[in-house]
């Protein structure tokens, strides 16, 4: 239960007080009762509500009045100003105890009071001081630690946290307590973030989380780790760590000879593989177990294709034969003679013939019950080049797309045997797949490039070519680069200014020295006078006593004295010009060698930043270099059975996985090690390859995200809060650049701000900044070197920390409400702040000062960061918005509409290509980021009465 509940005032042990109060009883003091609860008094049960009620919203963690908090058994003991609050085992020595019995002054709490605190009744100061005499024992105020958990209602649909991944197109959600992992180009939910010490948690005789969660609380704060790999997600007092698995590889096959074709059975339990020894192999997928082995074939096997029922196998050679088998007994039930090596065989969709592709540029069908003397049924002709691969025009079964060494791939009709369409693909063909929709299909070649075409006009959707890593890294050092710059910029800027700092602090050590000179002259001047004005004093006064009755003389003489004194004081006042000549002498001296060495320390810096711009050159011309060279040949192509991937495999000994609507890479399953010859796709994400490196290798499009680790918990007792470091709920996540770090911000309300760097593989806290903020850290963000570290919080403050040091480098202050969320420039020139004051503050690094406030929301701006290594900002608030803006002159290029509700989160890719952002409705809403079209949307899931009510009618 909440600490502050029922305030009042209480003890202020530490205010002075005379020595006979301190030693006289006061009147009205309390007489405890005798407590006997047949227990040991506890601490949690018995000690704390009476603190609660009477002493604790004075003596707390926030508000420490005289430096004492009552919230914990050891910040009792250790007291404040006064020193111990109580003394284990003697009531008569414990000045918690005294003061609370009013037997010594001041009385606590005092009477009367603004917030209806109460003296303790002879009852409580009983209890209070049976506690003292059994030790003060009995727990450490962990009453927080006991937490009587709800299920989550069925109608919480807000989400209060995004996450984006590196490359942009996956995005995890934080619905209620649940992670979603989405796929904004296609729409799909592919998973969600499932904590399995969940499962078993009972409510009223039933499982409180019946379809999983991500946390028993709302899940508050995300991130991805940079290589995209692991999610972090924070909740009350626990942050859990969540990674896919390192590959997507989940079996691999010893073939025993080089796979020059494989299949999967459309049920996708058997592979069927043929190697450099002429035969085919039958495995189970389900164990990687081999079965039969399929043996005639008197050369090269080129193409294996199952019957749509698979119950056969057909098997193309180069031995001119085209096999079928019954897969039931592997026996062999024909064996087609053609007249020219078969290069692709695939059955049509009854399975009644195989279509065969040939060397002699020519499509033949045959019947499966073929007898001799061997003759096709049909023949389709066109292609100038040998046939070399083979695909069903699905989901009707009518064409058939062929590829060809003549560089084309074209579709026929195949009752007609004419042809529908053609495409060029501008190098010759070896593989071809059709989308099962027979929306899409896809060309591979030699020509290190495969292709995807719109298979209703025939279009040329996008070019599949090079490694996605090595294009990524092409990316990265592009940023860098930019970077460099940017700090080069700064760096010469830095350096003109030190230099016309120097000139001027020249030029004062010129004035000041001119000055001196001067001074000097007016003294020299002044001399004579002085002497001639001592001169006539003397005479004077010689005269003037001579003559002691000569009033003339006598007020020559005083007169000629009074001279001295004038010709000395303006002497004094040169002589001072003089002495203060060289003071400025010697402050522009010493400001002039400052200046020389500001100048030397920017030259520095700026040769740095130099090399750095050198350097990053040179990384990106390796990239690049890198990137080219990883063009290689295709050698197959595939699309995933539910039609959302297109995979190609090449002589890069990868398997390159593309949208299959748009072409974008995606990613690369590595772990070959040798040219991939033949890919096969089968359901639920199943993909198989074989390789050169007589292995044939099962993967997952889909590989599932586990809990791998939880920070605040210990391990053996994940559900147990009790020595969390995390006092309330983790509002705010990031990891460093690197991914070695996460930053955790939290707090609790109106009293703490937490701050901690954890170590992420040995999940322990690596660093933890004491009294970071006062009130609750809503977020934070590493700076791109990974030296700092910013944060926003509650306590309406923006600062800047040196993480090696652990040191506050700059705090900026300026909004007038909670700070909701902080970014920082990639080369940490500025730093952008939203505010619960309805603005965003942008703030100059180096002098600490605020540059300049953008107005425009009409309510708490909920989030910012900056987009990639620009200058530009995104951001959401609570008017439903979502926008764009300029740090460096304040604009709003572009704004995304269509929000319902108050948004508390966004997010966009690196290239500004995808805007994501959600709230309180939620949706989890997709926009195009550079024309801010929105392009999907995800709905929060419908009520379960909505969906019953849908399901009666």
């Amino acid at each position: 239960m909440p600490r502050l509940t029922i305030l009042s005032l209480t003890l202020a042990l530490l205010a002075s007080t005379s020595s006979a109060q301190e030693t006289k009883p006061l009147a009205g003091a309390i007489t405890p009762e005798a407590v006997n609860l047949g227990r040991p008094v506890d601490f949690d049960k018995d000690i704390l509500p009476i603190l609660e009620n009477n002493c604790i919203a004075c003596h707390n963690l926030g508000q420490q009045e005289s430096k004492l908090n009552l919230e914990k058994i050891d910040a009792i003991v250790k007291g404040g100003k006064r020193g111990p609050a109580i003394v284990p085992k003697d009531p008569e020595k414990s000045l918690l105890y005294q003061v609370a019995a009013r037997a010594k002054g001041p009385a606590m709490p005092p009477l009367p009071n603004k917030v209806d605190a109460k003296a303790l009744t002879p009852k409580e100061l009983g209890t209070l001081k049976q506690w003292i005499l059994e030790g003060a024992t009995g727990g450490m105020g962990g009453m927080k630690d006991q937490v009587n958990w709800q299920p989550v209602p069925t109608t919480a649909k807000a989400i209060y946290s995004v996450a984006m991944a590196p490359w942009g197109r996956y995005v995890a959600a934080g619905r209620a307590n649940q992670v979603l992992l989405l796929d904004v180009e296609t729409g799909d939910e592919i998973g969600r973030l499932i904590d399995p010490n969940l499962n078993a948690i009972q409510h009223n005789g039933k499982p409180m989380y019946p379809t999983g969660a991500a946390h028993r609380d709302f899940v508050h704060s995300l991130a991805f780790s940079p290589d995209g790999r692991t999610i972090a997600s924070g909740g009350y007092r626990t942050v859990k760590l969540w990674q896919r698995p390192a590959t997507n590889r989940t079996r691999e096959i010893a073939v025993g000879a080089v796979v020059t074709a494989v299949a999967v059975s459309p049920n996708g339990q058997t592979l069927a593989t043929a190697g450099a020894d002429n035969a085919i192999k039958l495995w189970n997928l389900a164990d990687g177990v081999a079965g039969k082995v399929l043996a005639g074939h008197a050369a090269a096997i080129h193409s294996l294709a199952f019957s749509a029922d698979g119950a056969k196998l057909a098997s193309a050679s180069e031995d001119k034969t085209i096999r079928v088998w019954n897969l039931a007994d592997g026996a062999q039930a024909n064996n087609i003679v053609s007249p020219a090596p078969a290069k692709a065989v695939v059955f049509t969709a009854d399975g009644a013939k195989v279509i065969v592709g040939q060397q002699d540029n020519i499509i033949r069908i045959w019947p499966v019950a073929a007898a001799t003397p061997f003759a096709p049924e049909k023949e389709i002709k066109g292609h100038t080049g040998p046939i070399t691969a083979l695909a069903l025009v699905l989901p009707a079964g009518t064409q058939i797309l062929s590829g060809s060494d003549d560089q084309t791939a074209r579709v026929w009709d195949l009752a007609a045997g004419t042809q529908v369409r053609q495409f060029a693909h501008g190098g010759g063909v070896n593989s071809v797949a059709v989308r099962a929709d027979g929306l899409f299909v896809a060309t591979g070649s030699p020509n290190n490039i495969a292709k995807l075409w719109n298979n209703q006009t025939g279009a040329q959707v996008a070019e599949l070519k090079g490694d996605v890593a090595l294009n990524r890294a092409v990316v990265e050092r592009t940023e860098d680069q930019k970077v460099a710059q940017q700090f080069k910029a700064l760096t010469e800027a830095a350096f003109k200014a030190a230099e016309t700092n120097q000139k001027e602090r020249d030029e004062a050590v010129k004035k000041a020295n001119e000055a001196k000179t001067n001074a000097d002259k007016t003294v020299v001047e002044q001399d004579p006078k002085v002497k001639e004005a001592v001169t006539k004093a003397e005479a004077a006064k010689k005269a003037a006593d001579e003559k002691k009755d000569d009033a003339a003389l006598a007020k020559a003489a005083t007169d000629a004295a009074a001279e001295v004194t004038k010709q000395m004081d303006e002497l004094k006042k040169r002589q001072d010009t003089v002495a203060s000549a060289v003071r400025a002498i010697t402050l522009a001296e010493q400001a002039a060698k400052s200046a020389v060495e500001q100048v030397a320390a920017a030259k520095t810096q700026q040769d740095a930043m130099t090399a750095g711009v050198t350097k990053a050159d040179a990384d990106l011309k390796t990239a690049t270099d890198a990137d080219a060279a990883g063009l290689k040949p295709v050698k197959g192509v595939a699309f995933s059975v539910d039609g959302k991937r297109l995979l190609t495999s090449s002589d890069d000994n990868l398997i390159h996985v593309w949208d299959s609507t748009t072409g974008k890479a995606i990613e690369t399953f590595a772990g070959h090690k040798a040219p991939i010859g033949a890919i096969a796709t089968g359901p639920n994400g199943l993909v198989v390859s074989g390789s050169a490196d007589q292995t044939a290798a099962v993967w997952t499009t889909n590989p599932a995200w586990s809990l791998i680790g939880q920070l605040g918990p210990k391990k053996e007792t994940p559900l147990d809060f009790a020595g969390s470091p995390f006092a309330a709920r983790v509002l705010s996540l990031a990891f460093s650049r690197d991914g070695k770090w996460l930053a955790t911000g939290g707090g609790e309300a109106s009293r703490s701000g937490e701050l901690f760097i954890w170590d992420v593989a040995a999940q322990t806290i690596a660093k933890e900044f004491k009294d970071a903020h006062s009130d609750t850290v809503m977020s934070i963000e590493f700076g791109r070197d990974g030296k700092h570290l910013v944060t926003g919080a509650a306590d309406k403050f923006v600062k800047l920390w040196d993480i090696a040091g652990g040191k506050l480098v700059k705090a900026f202050e300026g909004h007038t409400h909670h700070v909701l969320g902080v970014s920082i420039k990639a080369d940490n020139s500025l730093i952008a702040s939203a505010g619960a004051d309805n603005a965003i503050k942008i703030w100059n690094v180096e002098t600490g000062e605020q540059s300049r406030t953008i107005p425009g929301y009409a309510k708490q701006v909920t989030s910012i960061r900056f987009l990639g290594v620009t200058e530009n900002v995104i951001s959401s608030g609570g008017d439903k918005t979502v926008r764009y803006h300029n740090a460096a002159n304040g604009s709003q290029p572009r704004a995304f509409a269509g929000g319902t509700d108050f948004m508390y989160c966004a997010a966009v890719s690196r290239d500004e290509q995808i805007v994501v952002a959600a709230g309180e409705d939620g949706v989890l809403r997709v926009w195009n980021g550079t024309n801010a079209q929105p392009i999907r949307q995800f709905d929060p899931p419908k009520p379960p009465e909505t969906t019953a009510q849908a399901a009666a009618k």
